[in-house]
């Protein structure tokens, strides 16, 4: 288990690259439900509770996969779904679970002190983060240029947060 945290730990640094990673349906089901489980940990303050954080969960997931598979499926990719998907998925519950605790200060309120500021400011260089982690996957994943993968990441970050939040507003 320490192997794969170290994996992703590397991943998030941008030292790894997603085809490092075995091609497991298992260990792929496994992230999806670790990123689901820190996703409502993280998020279900927002959602109102823990059934719509985790419905939201479900939704973003699926959006998620499915937009990834007919990329793949268009650039004729598709049999490097599994391994991309599980380095995606598993470098953003790895920095959700860096949200915790920032949102546990105060962080995505309408709070102005001075530790909840600090929060949404680490929340959203967490963002970018995750934003250049994604570019380097799809980068790799897709074998486009760099600033292309972020440029992916950015609008599909722009239209799974219209959908979810569109299916479920915060509360």
């Amino acid at each position: 288990m320490s192997a794969l945290f170290n994996y992703f730990f590397e991943l998030c640094l941008l030292r790894v690259k997603p085809q490092d990673l075995p091609a497991s349906g298992a260990l792929l089901g496994l992230v999806i439900l670790a990123n689901i489980t820190v996703g409502v940990l993280a998020f279900g303050g927002f959602y109102g509770g823990v059934t719509r954080a985790l419905m939201a969960g479900v939704v973003e997931s699926l959006f998620f996969l499915t937009a990834l598979g007919l990329l793949l499926y268009c650039k004729r990719l598709l049999s490097r779904f599994t391994q991309s998907a599980t380095a995606l998925l598993g470098s953003s519950t790895l920095l959700a679970i860096i949200l915790i605790p920032l949102y546990s200060m105060g962080g995505g309120t309408a709070d102005h002190t001075a530790m909840a500021v600090v929060a949404d400011l680490g929340a959203l260089l967490l963002l970018v983060w995750s934003l250049t982690i994604m570019g380097h996957i799809l980068h790799h994943t897709l074998e486009i240029p760099f600033g292309h993968g972020v440029l992916l990441g950015m609008i599909y970050f722009l239209i799974s947060s219209l959908l979810v939040g569109s299916l479920f507003p915060l509360s």
